[in-house]
């Protein structure tokens, strides 16, 4: 990315997740009427590329933006820096993330679905977890369900495991997703006993009884402790995503949720300097394949953002604008660049 002045100018770079649609071809997956977006494709004619040599991987992304080393034969520590969170405790101890799912069997496999479809609500997670503490409190667990859908486990051993995000897993069948690693089997074991105990637990009975999916299953991913944190180059993150939220309130980073609109950012703060925006809400479109959710995410995105941001280039209110794909591509333009006639814009399509 060129060099930046951060210190006088405002400069805004947007991470969107899933902003050029789903992975497949765009043969039958729904996408082949494309949202108009002029100012989007225009953006992305103009501006400066980079790639970035990464995983295609959203959660490595945040974590090296926020310039944490990233070791590729271990978890991301995402369940230790999500806990800070969501709990407001800095606690130095290996964690695991162990979220509630639901596995629906088809054939001979197992598929994965979220809180997106499971509703889960806070009194619902607490008696699941009490439940299982029942059985495992004896052998030193330590379970919490900080939120609904997040819920953190301490075991009394820090495991051998490599794990799949959580995210990464939706829609899809778990066989090649399991946990990995030296002590793969143990945990394989005691996932097995936790469904076996959901299948049973009163909490699912009375969700069945009123025509509910049932919780019949945890997902073990994240494990690590909090990682050390440099100084970091945002001088403000706005953010409704736990990751990215938790990331600048741990490297004390001025944090906010995310406005309605670039229109709404630009006229709330003028302060200068580098300012990250996570634009995150098309992820579950893409990971359920809800193809019109998609459509209306990349049409707000198209209305609400991009359009006023290429906007305040124009009229000198910022400085520039920047789009990071969890693809590891990187688009920088600034008022300047805006000018290259010469480079005609292309449908988004084109740069999957």
């Amino acid at each position: 990315m060129p060099a930046i002045d951060h210190q006088s100018k405002r400069h805004v770079s947007l991470v969107i997740p899933g902003l050029l649609g789903p992975k497949s071809s765009a043969n039958g997956d729904g996408t082949s009427e494309w949202p108009p977006t002029p100012a989007l494709e225009l953006l992305l004619a103009r501006a400066d590329k980079q790639r970035v040599e990464r995983s295609a991987d959203f959660e490595t992304m945040i974590f090296e933006l926020f310039d944490i080393d990233v070791d590729a034969e271990h978890d991301l520590p995402v369940a230790a820096v999500t806990r800070a969170l969501d709990l407001g405790v800095i606690d130095k101890g290996w964690w695991l993330r162990a979220d509630p799912v639901h596995l629906r069997a088809d054939r001979n496999r197992l598929i994965l679905a979220d809180n997106k479809v499971l509703g889960i609500t806070q009194d619902e997670a607490d008696g699941l977890v009490s439940e299982i503490m029942e059985v495992y409190a004896e052998d030193g667990w330590v379970l919490k369900a900080a939120r609904p859908d997040r819920w953190y486990l301490k075991p009394t051993d820090v495991p051998k495991l490599n794990t799949v995000p959580l995210p990464a897993v939706i829609g899809r069948d778990i066989n090649d997703c399991l946990p990995r690693g030296e002590d793969y089997k143990i945990w394989h074991t005691i996932l097995n006993e936790v469904q076996i105990l959901l299948h049973t637990a009163k909490t699912n009975v009375e969700r069945e009884r009123r025509g509910a999916l049932p919780i019949n299953s945890v997902w073990f991913w994240g494990g690590g402790r909090l990682p050390e944190l440099k100084h970091t180059q945002w001088s403000h993150v706005w953010s409704g995503e736990p990751v990215s939220l938790a990331l600048a309130r741990l490297s004390q980073t001025l944090s906010k949720d995310v406005p309605d609109s670039a229109e709404d950012w630009l006229d709330s703060d003028n302060t200068p300097g580098q300012h990250l925006v996570v634009l995150d809400q098309g992820r579950e479109a893409i990971e359920y394949g809800a193809v019109d959710e998609w459509h209306r995410f990349v049409a707000t995105i198209e209305n609400n953002w991009i359009a006023p941001l290429v906007a305040g280039l124009h009229d000198e209110r910022m400085s520039s604008v920047s789009i990071l794909l969890e693809t590891g591509e990187h688009f920088h333009l600034n008022a300047k660049a805006t000018r290259r006639w010469w480079r005609r814009r292309r449908p988004l399509q084109r740069y999957r």
